[in-house]
C-alpha cells in the first residue's frame, strides 16, 4: 500500500510538471537551460523525501522495536526524536532520516524515508529558488538520500534483537499464525479506514464547490428575476443576501448528511484498529499469557465478520484512493468539456467543419477516460476479490490449526 501510495503521488506530480511545461516549451524554448533544472529538482526532491523503503520484517510489537532503536541510537550519542509511530534521528548537519514500525501481514515492517534538517530545507529551497542552483540542488538531494539510505540499513534491524524485547519463537505455530492473521486483519481494516477518510475529504470538497455554483445561480437568479438584465441601476442587495442564505441553508443540509454517512462508520473502523492493534501488541509482548490465543482467536473470529465490509469500503472509496488515476481523469475530463462547449460555439456560428473537429476529438477523449476507468475498475475489482479469497484461506487454516492445539490440550 506504501509502494502504490508512492507511485501515486509520484505520477500526480509528474502529471503536474508535465503540464506546466507546455507553456515554457511553447513560449520560453530558448531559455530552457534556466527552467529545465527547476522542474528537475521539482521532480527529484519530492521523489527523494517521499519515497519508503522497507529494511527489516520481525515479529515483536512495533512499540518495542521503536524504543530499542531509540535506545540504541542514544547510545550512539545521535539526536533522536519521536513521532505516534516512528523516530526522527539526525545524521549530520544537513541530513537526517525517519524510521517507521508498522504492522503488516508479515509482522512488523520497518521502513526509513530520508529526511533534511532546518538547515538542510533551507539550503536546499535557497538553492531551487536561485534557479541556477537547481542542478546543485539535486545533487544535493541524491547525496543525502544515499547517506540517510545507507545509515537506515546498517542500524535499524539491529532493533529487532537488541534491547526492545524477545522475538516471537519460531516454533510456536500457532502464536505465528495468530499475529499473521492479526496483522492481516489490521491492515484491510486501516485501508478500509484510510480509503473512507478520503473519499470523505473527496465529499467536503464537493460540498464547497456545490456551495460556490449555488451561490453564483442564486445570485443571477435572483438578480435577473428582480431586476431583469440591468446591470447598471439593479440591486444587487436582496439577491446577496438571498443567495447567501439559500447557500448556507444547502451547505448544512449537505454537511449533515456527509457527517451522517461517514463520521458513525469511521469511529466503528477506528475501534476496530484499535482492538486489532491491542491484540497484535499483546501478542508480541514476551510476557503475553499462554490463555491470550483463545482471546485472539475469538477476535479474529468476530473480524472475520468484518472483513466484507472493510474491503466494501474501499470499493465504495471508489477513485477517492487512487489520486494519480483520478487525476488523469479529471484532466481528460476538463478537456472533454472544452471541446463540446466549442462544439456548441462552433454551431451557433454556423462553423460545421469546427463542430465535427471539436466534437469528433471530445468523443475520443471521452472513450479514452471511460477505457481509463473501466480498466481501474477491474483491477481494483480483481483485487479486493483476491484479498477476500486469501484472509478466508487464512481464517480457514488458522481454524483447522486452533482445533488441533486445543484437542492436544
Amino acid at each position: 500500500m506504501q509502494g502504490e501510495r508512492y507511485q501515486n503521488t509520484i505520477a500526480l506530480l509528474l502529471t503536474v510538471l508535465v503540464f506546466a511545461s507546455i507553456p515554457l516549451i511553447v513560449n520560453f524554448l530558448g531559455g530552457w537551460f534556466l527552467w529545465a533544472p527547476v522542474l528537475a529538482a521539482l521532480a527529484v526532491l519530492p521523489a527523494a523525501f517521499l519515497r519508503e523503503a522497507e529494511l527489516d520484517t520481525g515479529l515483536e510489537a512495533p512499540a518495542q522495536v521503536r524504543a530499542a532503536l531509540a535506545a540504541n541510537l542514544r547510545g550512539e550519542g545521535l539526536e533522536v526524536g519521536a513521532e505516534p509511530d516512528a523516530i526522527w534521528v539526525r545524521i549530520d548537519a544537513l541530513s537526517a532520516v525517519r524510521i517507521r514500525a508498522r504492522t503488516t501481514d508479515r509482522g512488523t515492517v520497518l521502513s526509513s524515508q530520508a529526511r533534511a534538517t532546518i538547515a538542510g530545507w533551507l539550503l536546499l529551497l535557497g538553492l531551487v529558488a536561485s534557479v541556477v542552483g537547481s542542478l546543485p540542488a539535486v545533487a544535493l538531494t541524491l547525496v543525502l538520500f544515499r547517506r540517510a539510505n545507507r545509515f537506515a540499513r546498517a542500524r535499524a534491524p539491529a532493533a529487532f534483537g537488541g534491547k526492545g524485547g524477545t522475538a516471537v519463537s519460531s516454533g510456536d505455530e500457532v502464536r505465528a499464525m495468530l499475529v499473521g492473521s492479526l496483522s492481516s486483519a489490521l491492515r484491510i481494516a486501516r485501508e478500509a479506514s484510510d480509503a473512507q477518510r478520503k473519499a470523505y475529504t473527496d465529499a467536503l470538497t464537493i460540498i464547497v464547490v456545490a456551495a460556490f455554483t449555488s451561490w453564483t445561480a442564486l445570485l443571477i437568479g435572483l438578480f435577473v428575476a428582480l431586476n431583469g438584465f440591468n446591470l447598471i441601476t439593479g440591486q444587487w442587495d436582496v439577491p446577496i443576501v438571498g443567495a447567501t442564505g439559500g447557500t448556507l441553508v444547502l451547505s448544512v443540509v449537505l454537511l449533515s448528511v456527509v457527517r451522517r454517512r461517514f463520521l458513525p462508520r469511521l469511529a466503528r473502523y477506528r475501534t476496530w484498529i484499535d482492538r486489532l492493534s491491542d491484540a497484535f501488541d499483546r501478542e508480541m509482548s514476551p510476557e503475553a499469557a499462554e490463555p491470550s490465543a483463545a482471546s485472539t482467536f475469538e477476535l479474529l473470529a468476530e473480524a472475520s465478520t468484518q472483513v466484507p465490509d472493510w474491503l466494501d469500503a474501499q470499493r465504495r472509496a471508489g477513485l477517492s484512493s487512487d489520486p494519480a488515476t483520478s487525476f488523469a481523469i479529471l484532466i481528460l475530463t476538463l478537456f472533454v468539456s472544452t471541446m463540446f462547449t466549442n462544439a456548441l460555439f462552433g454551431a451557433l456560428r454556423g462553423a460545421l467543419d469546427l463542430v465535427f473537429v471539436y466534437g469528433a476529438t471530445g468523443t475520443v477523449l471521452a472513450g479514452i477516460a471511460a477505457w481509463i476507468y473501466r480498466a481501474w475498475k477491474r483491477r481494483e475489482d480483481a483485487r479486493l476479490a483476491h484479498a477476500q479469497a486469501a484472509w478466508d484461506a487464512h481464517v480457514k487454516s488458522l481454524r483447522a490449526r486452533m482445533d488441533h492445539f486445543l484437542e492436544e490440550m
